[in-house]
């Protein structure tokens, strides 16, 4: 019989084996979150895989968690997790890894993202343009929610015309074109996330990029399979990622509402749109965040959902998993 992709190797049937019913071993077991989070202590994490041990947990997921004072994927983070490894071996049990300092994945702690080109990018739909003066600014959250920086770049400005919450006509203005004087104008900005102490005092990353992800593979699992590489497929079954994510969509409460709007984008992502469908998505922004007439439905705001979601497996799935 084929293996059931579900099932492990000792019983890869759909018929239940009694004996390793009542007897499992590691992998059917549990395996809790350990949080690591205070300044770790060899003899307390080997106390602790002990407890495990006699609580009948099949081994346990090295989670680093807020309050961890020593240094993240640093020499003596590194020889604790080759430790816990050796460790859950002679208790027969199983290691698995985290790829993240906290979550969500991606920014490895900061390392990555103190880099400024792989930091998460947003676009700015605003009617109220940069004007040069202080504003404050909003401090992002534990995910990728974010608000205006005014740290970006203009990269386009429309006059839009509505009519009973519809958008009726919208066009983007060329460099140096005024607007008519009866339409409201409209702004595009191109802008980085600011720094926060939840990411280390850095940002988070930006998951449309396929470049920073691969930085993030070479930050992260290249220094755990330098370390602890021999455990991999055996001691060690897998590498947990944790919630990665884009720039969350942000839409009007009303059509008729002037807040700001922020929606994910990267640098390039005008040119891969138009290599995927043709069209310059610059031109036709505006269908992102109005209805259209006669409850029409946008084709620019479908192709635009999708290829958000296209960038973000290439970049990050793609990635992961070809690791």
């Amino acid at each position: 019989m084929k293996q059931h992709p579900m099932l492990y190797p000792k019983n890869n049937t759909s018929d239940l084996d009694l004996a390793l019913f009542r007897h499992p071993t590691a992998e059917y077991r549990g395996a809790p979150f350990w949080s690591w989070n205070n300044r770790l202590d060899k003899e307390q994490l080997l106390r602790q895989i002990a407890i495990f041990k006699a609580m009948g947990m099949g081994g346990f997921h090295i989670h680093s968690r807020t309050g961890l004072a020593t240094e993240y994927l640093g020499e003596t983070f590194m020889d604790l997790v080759k430790t816990s490894v050796q460790k859950a071996r002679e208790e027969e049990m199983l290691t698995w890894l985290y790829d993240e300092d906290r979550w969500p994945s991606g920014f490895a702690g900061g390392l990555v993202t103190r880099e400024p080109e792989f930091r998460a990018r947003h676009l700015l739909f605003t009617c109220v343009p940069y004007d040069g003066k202080a504003r404050k600014i909003r401090i992002g959250n534990i995910d990728a929610r974010y608000g205006r920086t005014d740290n970006g770049v203009l990269i386009a400005r429309y006059a839009i015309w509505l009519q009973n919450g519809y958008l009726v006509k919208y066009h983007r203005l060329a460099e140096g074109e005024e607007a008519p004087a009866d339409v409201k104008l409209w702004f595009a900005y191109l802008e980085t996330a600011t720094p926060t102490p939840w990411f280390n005092n850095q940002t988070y990353v930006n998951t449309l990029n396929k470049r920073a992800i691969q930085r993030f593979t070479e930050v992260t699992h290249e220094r755990y399979a330098k370390v602890v590489g021999d455990a991999f497929g055996k001691d060690i079954p897998a590498i947990f990622t944790d919630e990665p994510q884009f720039t969350q969509k942000q839409h009007f409460k009303s059509a008729e509402g002037e807040t700001d709007l922020i929606t994910p984008w990267t640098d390039d992502l005008p040119e891969t749109y138009q290599a995927a469908y043709g069209q310059n998505l610059l031109d036709v922004l505006p269908e992102l965040f109005w209805e259209l007439p006669e409850r029409q439905a946008s084709l620019v705001r479908y192709r635009y959902h999708d290829h958000v979601c296209e960038r973000f497996v290439s970049a990050y799935a793609d990635t992961l998993g070809s690791w």
